[in-house]
């Protein structure tokens, strides 16, 4: 008897063994740790590393730039507003409006200037 419980147990420890090298090696992803180095973002606020690639997070507003960025390169704005704290707004032709801080003043009229070369078109420009 004593014989067979000393067999099973250490037949459990090698199964145990075998189930957590296959669980690391087949789908085993080690932990990722991102510095904790951070960002500054043109409004003042910070950002820090995300996993799983540990790159900085997007700043408040990037997105919706990009956004407009976007609009104005596919010829599809309007009309842009910018005020001196750099929030931006751009009116699209469909009705649609977009609204977003830009990285540094005045950025959003020098991309109207030229998409209105590009586009053959005018785009009505305001700044307070």
């Amino acid at each position: 008897m004593k014989k067979t419980l000393i067999i099973l147990i250490i037949l459990l420890v090698i199964l145990a063994g075998i189930w957590f090298g296959l669980k690391f090696l087949i789908g085993g992803e080690e932990p990722v740790a991102c510095t904790m180095d951070a960002k500054q973002c043109p409004d003042g606020s910070y950002v820090g590393r995300v996993v799983p690639n540990c790159e900085f997070a997007s700043c408040p507003g990037e997105i919706e730039w990009l956004a407009i960025k976007q609009a104005i390169a596919n010829c599809e704005v309007e009309s842009v507003w910018q005020a001196h704290n750099r929030t931006v707004r751009a009116k699209l032709k469909n009705g649609e409006e977009l609204a977003a801080v830009e990285p540094e003043i005045d950025d959003i009229i020098y991309l109207a200037i030229a998409a209105e070369l590009q586009c053959g078109g005018e785009i009505l420009m305001g700044t307070e």
